[in-house]
């Protein structure tokens, strides 16, 4: 060996294993969700026609400390059907989804969920760079799309008989008007002091019902229902008789 060849050889010996030191060393462990969405919040819809309209929804993420950037996609559905989406592309707003209930019809949405693609800040022997990952987030939540109905009541008075009319509507979207409506649950209450007492069970056809009560007192009177999954619920005016 030559005078060079020794003095260097000790040099490359340490070289090589700093390379290979380098080499094998692990690389830092990264978030395999780098972007969570850990809510949705969106408020129930009230039709008052059959156009479409925007919906309002809003999330909230954690965000892991390498996260960087990402693009998220949220399904809007109905059922098994996708009606829509809304998209965020700073991890923070989502765009205003658009649904048709006269095409997608009434009753309750699921928003959720979603598509990510999110990048991370990755280090590694190579360096340190912007590298992705996708996969779907499982965060859901439901809201409900209902036509707006209506309630009235008129009355009439003949000796200790009192006779309540009792009328229904509610939006028809194929019509876009106010049209019958038969709700289930619907009663007739008298006013007890500062509360309101059932006095019948109403059934209403063709949207329409007459109750008969006996009083000599004059009285007040309302009519309501409850809402369901498609309609609202509706109270009437007061009547005093």
């Amino acid at each position: 060996m030559s005078r060079i060849q020794r003095l260097t050889a000790p040099v490359v010996a340490v070289l090589i294993a700093l390379l290979a030191s380098v080499a094998l060393a692990p690389a830092a462990s990264a978030s395999t969700h780098p972007i969570d969405i850990t809510s949705y919040k969106v408020s129930d819809q009230v039709i008052t026609s059959s156009y479409c309209r925007k919906v309002t929804v809003t999330m909230t993420t954690k965000k892991q400390k390498d996260y960087k950037e990402s693009w998220i996609d949220v399904d809007i559905t109905r059922g098994r059907d996708l009606v829509s989406w809304a998209s965020s592309s700073n991890g923070k707003t989502l765009s205003r989804p658009q649904i048709c209930p006269w095409l997608d019809g009434l009753g309750k949405y699921t928003v959720g969920p979603a598509d990510v693609d999110a990048g991370y800040t990755k280090r590694d022997t190579w360096g340190t760079y912007t590298d992705y990952r996708y996969y779907t987030d499982h965060t859901k939540k439901s809201f409900y799309v209902r036509a707006k109905s209506k309630a009235s009541l008129s009355s009439s008075r003949k000796g200790r008989t009192v006779t309540l009319s009792a009328k229904a509507t509610s939006l028809n979207l194929d019509w876009d008007e106010y049209r019958a409506y038969n709700p289930s649950s619907a009663t007739l209450q008298v006013k007890s002091g500062k509360t309101w007492k059932t006095v019948k069970k109403v059934k209403l056809s063709k949207g329409k019902a007459t109750v008969k009560v006996t009083s000599s007192a004059k009285k007040q009177y309302r009519f309501t229902y409850p809402k369901t999954s498609t309609r609202t619920g509706a109270t009437s005016n007061t009547v005093t008789r």
